[in-house]
């Protein structure tokens, strides 16, 4: 079956993209991280996923990254194409990243859109050093690079930076 589907893909050459080897493809993937107590810290699932042998990374089509936090809210990232390193210690979002990031409270959500993000699943950590822009219920941001921690809810924004910040009322 697997040498009918390599002869068949509509893909040409899908198994050697340069230095790089397809060992197993999975459609429809799905993979959840929990803690100790058993309950889902983060989930990623894309439509197509791409192991490649040499240097134990895949390649995803439509990934999607949800991090759940009783106290600091939910991050969901979707773009359309993602890498994941070795081990899946890093997530690299490209093309159209779309993150929302909700802490369930009076300001809510807020939209973050770029064409590259890094996210670090298990330090809660994300970054980017591409043209970023930000958009919340009463506040609207663009800057050039941006490091957010979401277990200290701190958001470092750099490089060209603009803000249009209401308090809320």
């Amino acid at each position: 079956m697997w040498l009918q589907y390599t002869i068949q893909s509509h893909k040409s050459n899908f198994l050697i993209s340069g230095p790089r080897i397809v060992d197993y493809m999975i459609e429809d993937f799905r993979v959840s991280r929990t803690n100790l107590a058993g309950q889902i810290i983060y989930t990623l699932h894309a439509k197509f996923a791409e192991h490649f042998l040499e240097t134990d990374t895949a390649e995803l089509t439509m990934p999607h990254l949800v991090a759940w936090d009783a106290q600091q809210g939910t991050v969901d990232i979707r773009s359309r194409q993602a890498y994941v390193t070795s081990r899946g210690k890093q997530v690299n979002f490209i093309k159209h990243v779309v993150l929302v990031r909700d802490m369930h409270d009076k300001q809510g959500p807020l939209t973050l859109t770029t064409d590259y993000l890094e996210a670090f699943p298990d330090q809660q950590l994300i970054q980017t050093s591409h043209p970023v822009q930000i958009r919340g219920n009463n506040l609207q941001m663009a800057a050039g690079a941006l490091k957010l921690n979401n277990r200290t809810q701190t958001m470092l924004l750099t490089n060209h930076v603009k803000a249009r910040y209401e308090p809320v009322r």
